[in-house]
């Protein structure tokens, strides 16, 4: 199942971009995947690192390559998002710093939520440009 734990009024006040496309998510992130969680385990007040099982690559490393994420947790004003181990998630991520360290933020996972409603033609489009030559 997949599960956020984040309030809808979150993406106002996280500045989300609205209306995102699956060109302009590839465009922005380092990463953008389906993974399913292996772990995830805060390490400060506030930050959580999830590590992540790539089952579908729409850009960056190839399904079955394991994915260390740094991302805000709970419910907070700086976009966090909880990630619940064994549950499969897409998100685009983006590298942190020069080692090449990823992480990500409830502004780039929302628009994968099932509910919303933007999910499954993201992920078609991303598909359709994964596939082209």
């Amino acid at each position: 199942m997949f599960a956020l734990a984040a309030a809808s009024s979150q993406a106002m006040a996280c500045s989300c971009q609205r209306d995102p496309t699956a060109e302009g998510i590839l465009a922005s992130a380092s990463v953008v995947f389906t993974g399913t969680v292996e772990e995830s385990t805060p390490v400060a007040p506030g930050q959580s690192v999830t590590i992540f099982r790539v089952t579908e690559s729409f850009k960056g490393p190839p399904p079955g390559t394991i994915l260390r994420v740094t991302h805000p947790d709970g419910l907070s004003p700086s976009c966090g998002v909880n990630f619940t181990p064994s549950d499969a998630y897409t998100l685009a991520a983006s590298e942190a710093d020069t080692a090449g360290e990823l992480s990500t933020s409830f502004c780039s996972t929302w628009m994968f939520i099932p509910h919303v409603g933007l999910r499954e033609g993201l992920i078609a489009r991303m598909r359709e440009i994964r596939a082209r030559p």
